[in-house]
């Protein structure tokens, strides 16, 4: 709509006058403008004796940190003068309200009077709802899962484990063997750091081969302990992730020859999700497995792990028994958790490229004997006081994406933030060295209609299997092909609008019949957006609507297993149409061809950042798309953003 009257067009006449600015309190403001919530109001009234005193302010800091899926509120980091992130160009509308003050707090308040005033707080303490820990402010809840994750993690890593050093050191070799290549087989060292420990942490970039790191992993464990073999469990957040991870461990023990038959009967090939294996009890959020009812198992790998939140994570290592090792397998520049925290980010807070994680000299003198015959090849950087340094491993060598793979180079153009190679890529991928990666930043010029066209084409292959009868595996393999990202919700480049348009496009197309009095139609993708723990389907899995063997139409999925189940489409949890998906929602998925949009640049301001792109784009196998605005593209390159938490620092000396 025009922002000005119709008469002013029609007949010449002038605008009306402008209405005032309006000020009213602070607190009116923030509720007007939808900066806070009525409920966070109700909270932090019943916790500061309904007194508007600068601790009511504080507590409603802290839950607009954790609504943004922080872990606390870092006191220090906080702008006492502008706390809410008010900013001036909000208050020059011709018309509205203007807050009295921008800052509730007196003008020489500073993270110590924070300190001060919430110390002394009946809220705030052991036992009470509010915690203190390092100038950073809890909801208890959070504070206690992020206290025991530190406690187990920290125990599990100091557990003595006896192991034949001699027989690790052989197998290790057996298994990596010499490559001139490598100044470092960082894959190896991987192997001995998670042999070693109770606790370890495997994380590289796409292709960097972690996988296949595990398989062999599991292989040396199995080895090492013949006599009474380990149970293994494999897991992962989501059951795309889990079957993506027994695809992937399936594959790696029919590729590595040197895995004796007896020794790979042993290795499990089956994943399952996190949730299915701690055993969700029907109506509630609460699992049979817990620390008064442990797992049975002695190793536990879990893929993706830069997807599970702090909740879970607590959880799953609550339920741990005392003696099983966990080692924690992810990509730590990927997105984090949906929920709140960031656990894989702040283990690996530190690592770079080209350079040894901060092992200690002891730790790189046991590394070295086991893989390299004593050979200095890992030297310590200097001391670390994170004391779970040595359980970290960094693949840092991508066998997959190499310097003629477009994927690899861009996302490690993004990763780093580096237009240089940027511009490299964008020059192969112009004159035809890069035949993988496909950049359209013609964004203004081009209709819209060029990238539904294309998506439309991709999709028809999955729905004309539905129309020739095809397995329900080959329909999802066949839709998993091509998956179009979206790094926003609304606007004519967001989820839903694309969503919509495609629809429409496959109607024109006759590729599906969609009817205005009903919501679902043969060939509908969908993605669950809400537990059921009743009917074990989850936040994130896909299922295609299309007729069962009587005809019936019904949701058909398939889980980690590769087990088909059906649902009446009435008797789903809440979901959406998935031709298009967010960024966030294709994480631990992978697509043969994976398309992703950008927003422009005058909606690219809030939530497109350099790990929403990085992640978008390693969910590519083979063929990568971007359709985007170059300026938005670098705009998310320069743009990092972190969670607050106090994770790492509960594991310093």
């Amino acid at each position: 709509m025009s922002d000005y009257p119709m008469q002013q067009s029609l007949f010449d006449e002038p605008p009306a006058p402008a209405q005032p600015l309006n000020t009213v309190e602070l607190l009116d403001y923030l509720l007007d403008e939808k900066r806070i919530r009525m409920v966070d109001v109700k909270l932090a009234l019943m916790l500061c004796d309904n007194q508007q005193n600068d601790v009511f302010y504080i507590v409603l800091l802290l839950c607009l940190a954790q609504q943004s899926q922080h872990s606390c509120l870092t006191l220090k980091e906080v702008d006492w003068q502008n706390p809410f992130n008010l900013r001036q160009s909000d208050f020059t509308k011709t018309e509205g309200n203007v807050p009295n003050i921008t800052s509730p707090f007196n003008e020489a308040f500073n993270y110590l009077d924070a300190l001060s005033c919430l110390s002394a707080h009946n809220s705030v303490g052991e036992a009470k709802p509010l915690q203190l820990f390092n100038e950073r402010l809890y909801f208890a809840r959070l504070a206690d899962y992020e206290h025991t994750l530190a406690t187990r993690l920290l125990a599990m890593s100091q557990r003595h484990l006896n192991i034949n050093t001699q027989l690790l050191s052989q197998l290790l070799n057996d298994y990596f063997v010499d490559n001139s290549a490598l100044a470092i087989d960082w894959q190896k060292v991987a192997c001995a750091i998670a042999a070693t420990k109770g606790f370890s942490v495997i994380t590289g970039g796409p292709g960097t081969g972690k996988t296949t790191t595990v398989t062999k992993l599991l292989a040396i464990l199995q080895s090492l302990y013949k006599s009474a073999p380990l149970s293994i469990k494999l897991v992962a957040p989501t059951g795309k992730a889990a079957a993506r991870l027994s695809e992937s461990i399936l594959g790696a023990k029919e590729q590595l020859k040197i895995i004796p038959e007896d020794i790979k009967a042993l290795i499990p090939d089956s994943a399952q999700t996190i949730h299915r294996l701690l055993g969700v009890k029907p109506f509630t959020n609460k699992f049979k497995h817990n620390s008064t009812n442990p797992l049975h198992l002695d190793v536990l790998i879990i893929d993706e792990a830069s997807m599970v939140d702090l909740s879970l994570m607590a959880k799953l290592i609550e339920a741990l028994p005392a003696h099983a090792r966990l080692i924690l397998l992810g990509d730590k520049d990927q997105l984090a958790s949906v929920d709140t925290g960031s656990v894989m980010s702040d283990l690996c807070q530190g690592l770079a490229l080209g350079e040894t994680p901060n092992y200690s000299q002891a730790r790189c003198d046991e590394l070295n004997a086991l893989c390299f015959k004593g050979e200095a090849k890992l030297a310590s950087p200097g001391h670390s006081e994170f004391k779970l340094a040595d359980c970290i491993a960094f693949l840092q060598h991508s066998y997959r994406f190499d310097a003629q793979s477009g994927i690899g180079q861009l996302a490690l153009a993004v990763n780093t933030n580096h237009n240089g190679i940027l511009k490299y890529v964008e020059q192969q991928s112009t004159q035809g060295q890069f035949n993988d990666v496909i950049l359209d930043y013609d964004f203004v010029a081009k209709p819209i209609e060029k990238l539904i066209n294309s998506a439309a084409k991709h999709y028809a292959h999955y729905l004309n299997l539905i129309a020739q009868g095809a397995s329900v595996a080959d329909v999802h393999a066949a839709f998993s092909q091509y998956q179009l990202l979206a790094a926003v919700r609304e606007g004519d480049y967001g989820v839903n609008s694309l969503n919509s348009r495609i629809e429409r496009a496959l109607v024109q197309q006759g590729l599906i019949s969609v009817s205005p009095n009903q919501r679902h139609y043969s060939g509908m993708p969908i993605m669950v957006s809400q537990n059921d723990y009743q009917l074990k389907l989850f936040n994130g899995d896909i299922g295609i609507l299309m007729p069962d063997e009587s005809g019936q139409l019904k949701a058909l999925f398939i889980d980690e297993q590769n087990t088909v189940r059906a649902f009446s489409p009435a008797r789903l949890p809440a979901h959406d149409k998935v031709y298009v998906m967010t960024i966030h929602k294709s994480q631990g998925s992978e697509f043969s061809y994976t398309a992703m949009v950008l927003p422009p640049l005058k909606h690219a301001s809030m939530g497109v950042n350099r790990q929403l792109v990085y992640t978008g784009i390693t969910r590519a196998k083979n063929t990568f798309e971007l359709v985007a605005d170059k300026k938005v593209l670098q705009l998310a390159m320069s743009k990092s953003v972190s969670r607050a938490s106090g994770l790492y620092e509960r594991l310093k000396y």
